[in-house]
């Protein structure tokens, strides 16, 4: 059940990507730069609310999470889907494109950290592991970059 809902959203936010740049009045090289720019903005923004929001501000459930990490997360955020709203509103289409892309790329790499580990590449398996034992390091799930950029890795 937990795959199917993982792989339902990740299927309809694909979806939602690919129309989105398919009705984007931008020039090729504009969407592009801008589906990139959604693409940063949502690997810093997940750092960003991991280390800040779900370890600092709302510890409680994210702490649920941490001490039963192979149990299925299955709470939708709310507040995800407004800020992407948001981003439409504010950037366009073709930024929340990217943003959407980086977030399939997130409940893909998550969902395999706990349910099928030998889907993902060893060093984000081992950075994400990383992060359930040592709470205050490796933030990022998507990428390691950001957690590079602040100095809160830990090989």
């Amino acid at each position: 059940m937990t795959a199917i809902i993982y792989f339902g959203e990740m299927l309809v936010v694909s979806v939602l990507a690919i129309f989105l740049l398919a009705i984007s009045p931008l020039r090729v090289a504009a969407a592009a730069a801008s589906f990139a720019g959604g693409v940063v903005a949502w690997t810093l923004a997940e750092y960003l609310v991991h280390r800040f929001v779900l370890h600092d501000l709302a510890p409680r459930k994210h702490g649920i999470h941490h001490a039963n990490p192979d149990e299925p997360v299955l709470t939708i955020f709310w507040q995800i889907w407004v800020c992407f709203a948001l981003v439409y509103l504010i950037a366009g289409g073709a930024l929340l494109a990217g943003a959407l892309v980086a977030y399939v790329g997130y409940l893909f790499v998550h969902h395999c950290a706990h349910h099928a580990p030998d889907k993902l590449p060893l060093s984000l398996l081992n950075h994400h592991q990383i992060h359930h034992r040592f709470a205050t390091r490796n933030y990022g799930v998507s990428t390691t970059l950001w957690d590079r950029v602040f100095g809160t890795v830990l090989r």
